[in-house]
């Protein structure tokens, strides 16, 4: 879909200012009359009105399947925020007593989210990383390349030895070797490059504040069904510079740019296809609720029409573009806003479109057919409305069609978007924990003094027969049966506090068994026993105890961090003016890597003591220890400046050789070691020893 005219109104110099009051000449105003129509008549455009019916009609249909998913998603934050359902709510009342909730949900979603962070977000870290790719590909050209370079060492040996042997095998064994050795200068650029994409991938995850979406990612993530993340997408801000003055003094000065965004997207605003298996899975909307300096970031950023977001700025002021849905005021309510229906500059509501549209209805939409490669097919394309306004519309710029939205769930459905939240796995714990605590609750406001039985019209009328306190003297009056009957009986009723607990804490000790999360997680006293009681034995619970976890942290490695920094690449290459090099891959850390961070420094300590000897050291020389202990400064957080690049190694190790040479003794302490790479000490490959013969 061509996007809309790109062009930000202006309408020239502000003549004068009288106070808040701005007044406009004649030709200011002519000039805004235009725009507007200008605008009126982009949007009444066929292909604009087409693709806003289309819009509409996906809304409705995702609208009208999702009202089981609001269900689900409301019991959870309801769960977690220690209140009950209107029905629950409802017979509680009904009943009588205490209302009490066990915030036992809560506890044990802020135990995932710890938990998670841990692992995910460590300070110093990233969960993610960039290394070359074990095997790298090489390129038709280098093949054709080595195939060339071995004909001509074949042809040269049987041109200086004509009785020369040469047999297929190798052939093979020559293109095997010249393969592997272009393969390690591959991997070795491959590192390189590695590096740095590394740093310009974290400087724009920075900028766009990725981390702190991750964040409240993870904490949607142990709240709901499903955790949605989405970018990159492009947004503007204000950005103060400093530049240097004509006096030479530097000046402040506010500009825009532009800058890649995340977003953590709540479950309640993401709407998709009846039938979608997986977020690339049919369509998708978006439902945003942005303020007017929301929109107006949008102006001048490539796709967005400026005429229609003006159109859409007037509009609101005038107190339309709102549309409530049944959720709003309670999710409201619950998110502690009840009174946001009220706010006088209340949000807009906008729908942002991720879909795939029939190439024979763009063309009838007016879209040029040169852009459509095929009019059968589907295209990818991505829309913003409000109201009746499109503000957006183009094609999706990622070479695979796939949307900016990633999700996980703590416990994933192969089959279903949503999978299921840790709340719901613990729903009936929680349900028989608040039972049981509201009956242990009345049962001990009943029996805390005693149940008495009056006969009144044996009673003083003075008496107030409600009103007990110590030393109270009762006037009755005499059996008129003649048994001399107690005119007042008193029961106590029995406290049934310790057969309560027992239930209590069986169920609150299931739930932590059906989430994976145990009380001694969270760090509550008292709660493993058996082979908890140990060091050794609470070690080994946490250790089954987290596999759950692994899992789930494995989920958001592989749907979300993972992919998410691809398209980062990805988005960086198509747009900014990089040049790529090497055969790399993206690593998801957090469960690959910063899990086991802990062993693989003792590991790697343990490989330096063992090698450590002068057997060892001649196979791996100088260069190989380095990169052992390089790693290691790595996780200590020290300089890696400290160890000497493998050039100044080299260096050193010349040196050594020329003084073990003379006779001198050796700066380096540790005896002449082989290099690595390089020298007589590599391995001659058979064609090449044939040849120097």
């Amino acid at each position: 879909m061509p996007a809309p005219a790109v062009q930000q109104s202006t309408y020239g110099a502000i003549p004068e200012r009288n106070g808040l009051l701005r007044v406009l000449n004649n030709d200011q105003l002519d000039k805004m009359e235009s725009d507007r129509k200008k605008a009126e008549e982009m949007q009444n455009r066929p292909e604009i009105i087409g693709l806003a019916s289309h819009i509409k009609q996906h809304w409705e249909s995702a609208k009208n399947t999702k009202w089981f998913v609001e269900e689900r998603l409301l019991k959870c934050i309801r769960q977690r925020k220690g209140k009950y359902d209107p029905d629950d709510l409802a017979h509680i009342r009904k009943f009588g007593g205490s209302q009490i909730f066990m915030m036992l949900t809560n506890v044990k979603c802020r135990t995932i989210e710890a938990w998670i962070k841990d692992v995910m977000l460590p300070a110093g870290e990233k969960p993610w990383g960039i290394s070359p790719s074990p095997v790298p590909d090489l390129p038709v050209e280098q093949e054709i390349r080595l195939t060339k370079r071995v004909q001509s060492e074949v042809a040269m040996i049987l041109q200086t030895v004509p009785a020369a042997e040469i047999t297929p095998d190798m052939i093979d064994q020559r293109m095997m070797d010249l393969r592997n050795d272009l393969q390690r200068e591959d991997r070795a650029l491959a590192a390189q490059e590695a590096e740095r994409i590394t740093d310009i991938i974290e400087d724009g995850f920075n900028e766009g504040d990725f981390y702190g979406e991750i964040a409240k990612f993870i904490k949607d993530f142990a709240t709901y069904p499903t955790a949605f993340l989405k970018g990159p997408f492009i947004r503007r801000k204000k950005a103060l510079k400093w530049e240097d003055g004509p006096d030479g003094k530097r000046t402040p000065k506010v500009d825009w740019v532009y800058y890649r965004s995340w977003k953590c997207v709540s479950p309640f605003d993401m709407y998709f296809a009846a039938g979608a298996k997986n977020i690339n899975d049919g369509y998708s909307l978006e439902r945003q609720r942005l303020r007017e300096n929301d929109l107006v970031k949008m102006k001048g950023v490539p796709g967005f029409d400026s005429d229609a977001i003006d159109e859409v700025l007037t509009e609101y002021r005038g107190g339309m573009l709102q549309d409530w849905l049944w959720t709003d005021q309670e999710r409201a309510n619950i998110e502690f806003r009840p009174n946001e229906q009220e706010d006088p500059q209340a949000v807009i509501e906008t729908l942002e479109y991720h879909g795939e549209i029939p190439g024979h209805l763009l063309i009838d939409w007016g879209m040029d057919p040169k852009e459509i490669d095929n009019p059968a097919e589907p295209v990818a394309c991505v829309c913003m409305m409000v109201g009746r306004h499109v503000i957006m519309a183009r094609l999706n710029d990622n070479p695979l069609g796939e949307k900016p939205y990633y999700g996980a769930s703590f416990d994933q459905s192969n089959d279903s978007i949503w999978g299921v939240a840790p709340p719901e796995h613990m729903e009936d714990c929680q349900r028989v924990c608040n039972a049981t605590a509201r009956a242990m609750v009345n049962n001990l406001a009943i029996a805390s003094g005693p149940q008495v039985e009056i006969h009144k019209d044996r009673m003083d009328p003075g008496d107030n027969l409600e009103e007990l306190y110590p030393w109270k003297i009762w006037k009755t009056k005499s059996d008129p049966m003649g048994k001399n009957n107690k005119a007042i009986h008193f029961y106590q009723p029995n406290a049934l506090t310790d057969m309560l607990m027992k239930v209590y804490q069986y169920f609150f000790n299931q739930a932590g068994e059906q989430l994976g999360v145990p009380a001694y997680e969270s760090g509550v006293g008292g709660a493993a026993s058996g082979a908890g009681q140990t060091a050794h034995g609470l070690s080994m619970l946490m250790s089954a105890a987290s596999k759950i976890m692994k899992d789930a942290i494995v989920a958001i490695d592989q749907n979300v961090i993972k992919p998410i920094v691809k398209s980062m690449w990805t988005h960086i290459l198509l747009f900014d003016d990089i040049d790529a090099r090497g055969d790399i891959e993206v690593m998801a850390r957090a469960s690959e890597y910063l899990i086991q961070a802990e062993q693989l420094q003792a590991r790697r300590a343990e490989f330096l003591a063992l090698t450590n000897n002068d057997v060892d050291m001649a196979i791996i020389g100088y260069g190989g220890r380095a990169k052992v202990l390089r790693e290691n400064v790595k996780a200590l957080k020290m300089q890696e400046e400290i160890i000497p690049e493998d050039k100044d190694l080299e260096m050193m190790l010349q040196q050594n050789m020329m003084q073990a040479q003379m006779g001198m003794p050796m700066g380096g302490g540790g005896g002449a070691m082989p290099l690595r790479d390089g020298g007589e000490n590599k391995l001659m490959p058979p064609l090449e020893r044939m040849a120097r013969l």
